[in-house]
């Protein structure tokens, strides 16, 4: 009957520390700011004037002047030039 007992509250026991969410205390701790709210915009606007944010995902800007080649010359230009395939990049002419 001990041993069934004990076998019991092991198996209690440990299926209650299972399901500790914090068990190192990491939701107690809180985070203190060091600016206010309207320095951290002032901050925001005055560094999205400057360029100074990325832009996507990637960071990269989207083209903004049109093509000055027409659709036909990039075709040609895509037929003449060496793509290269597969993981040794061996180039072919197409």
């Amino acid at each position: 009957m001990k041993r069934v007992l004990i076998l019991a509250s092991l198996l209690v026991s440990s299926s209650v520390f299972a399901h500790d969410v914090d068990p190192f205390g990491f939701e107690k701790q809180h985070f203190v700011s060091s600016a206010s709210r309207s320095e951290v915009v002032a901050d925001l606007k005055l560094a999205q004037q400057q360029g100074q944010l990325p832009i996507g995902e990637l960071g990269v800007k989207p083209i903004s002047e049109p093509s000055s080649k027409t659709r036909a010359e990039v075709a040609a230009e895509a037929r003449t030039t060496a793509h290269s395939y597969g993981e040794l990049g061996q180039a072919s002419v197409e």
